[in-house]
């Protein structure tokens, strides 16, 4: 394929768009996409890549990481502005830490080693175009919402309600059909109800976490992602009350919001421990042993991969990249990055942790 290739020339939407100044990792990379069956086009420099993708709309955005004309990060977040459908996708050789975080921020969906192997390339491809699609939906049903205040304000206040009568010692069946006519029989129940008000209480106060997250990005849906990014930064994992919650106040299909929490191996669906450890095993770090350092780290935690202790301490996951192919093989810890552990070290980071937890 030629290279200076636009998509002035091809039949919109456009597929895939590559920005990459090195010509023959491009062209594999347009060969294996177009064999796949995917409308492709490509540029070299940053400025000419953000014109095509304003004016074609791609659903994904393939990224040298070292393109030429700006960085891979102030390309990103012109996209973001310029066509915010698109999905990214970061390539790269040897990425920084720093870099992949921050790609990750402005909403790179993955990270793909040079050179790109093809089944994986196809796959992020395919992933991508999913969620690029379901943006596209959104938008067009109206990026912008303001919250249904009545029904769910409504809801918070009767959740307060509800609270403050069982912390008055009156159930719910009570309140609402005899007004503390059953004094005697609240008293009996005292325990269970002290143990209501405070879970209706937790609700009510995850509830108005979630608006103030929501509120962050004014109630828009095209901000759904961030906003689960937020949600599972805050709660450790997608509660279904949560999201049930945010389908409500944004108007957004519950249906929707699953197919996305499902699609990024980021978000969890289950309770996470308050500590995640996540191997890569992308190709670097495959083929300089990864599966020795998951086992490794399996070992030290003692759970399996997909798994999160009783005590809810730890989560081991696996990740197709952490985008730091230098590093590898490379377990991130937290917000920590450490370079083929040793069992040593890993029991020596797991026992500072749990002092920690016992300190706090």
């Amino acid at each position: 394929m030629n290279s200076s290739k636009s998509l002035a020339t091809a039949a919109p939407p456009l597929d895939v768009l590559i920005i990459d100044d090195d010509e023959s990792h491009m062209e594999s990379c347009c060969q294996i996409l177009e064999d796949g069956g995917y409308r492709v086009a490509a540029a070299r420099n940053g400025q000419r890549g953000l014109r095509i993708a304003g004016s074609d709309h791609p659903g994904i955005v393939l990224v040298d990481i070292g393109i030429s004309g700006m960085t891979a990060i102030e390309a990103l977040a012109l996209l973001a502005k310029t066509e915010p459908s698109a999905a990214p996708i970061i390539i790269t050789r040897d990425a920084l830490e720093n870099t992949a975080i921050e790609a990750a921020k402005l909403g790179a969906i993955d990270f793909i080693a040079k050179p790109c192997d093809r089944e994986k390339l196809l796959e992020s491809v395919r992933r991508g175009l999913v969620l690029s699609g379901l943006r596209r939906q959104a938008k067009k049903s109206g990026a912008v919402q303001s919250p249904n205040p009545d029904k769910h304000d409504l809801l918070l206040q009767g959740l307060n309600l509800l609270s403050e009568a069982y912390s008055a010692g009156i159930g719910k069946r009570q309140l609402l059909e005899e007004l503390g006519g059953l004094e005697n029989e609240a008293k009996d129940r005292a325990g269970q109800i002290k143990e209501k008000e405070r879970a209706i209480q937790e609700i009510r106060n995850d509830f108005l976490e979630a608006d103030a997250i929501m509120g962050k990005y004014n109630f828009q849906k095209n901000a759904l992602i961030q906003m689960l990014l937020d949600i599972q930064e805050k709660f450790r994992w997608l509660p279904h009350p949560i999201l049930s919650w945010m389908s409500g106040r944004l108007d957004v299909p519950l249906r929707e919001i699953y197919i996305i929490a499902n699609f990024y191996e980021a978000f969890s669906l289950e309770p996470r421990g308050r500590h995640a450890f996540q191997v890569c095993t992308g190709t670097a770090c495959h083929v300089r042993g990864a599966s020795e350092l998951l086992t490794r780290v399996s070992a030290a935690l003692e759970i399996q991969a997909g798994q999160t202790d009783g005590n809810r301490n730890y989560s081991l996951e696996t990740v197709h990249c952490l985008g730091c192919c230098a590093l590898a093989p490379v377990v991130q810890i937290d917000d920590e990055y450490h370079r083929d552990p040793s069992r040593s070290k890993l029991d020596k980071i797991i026992k500072t942790m749990l002092t920690e937890e016992t300190q706090a």
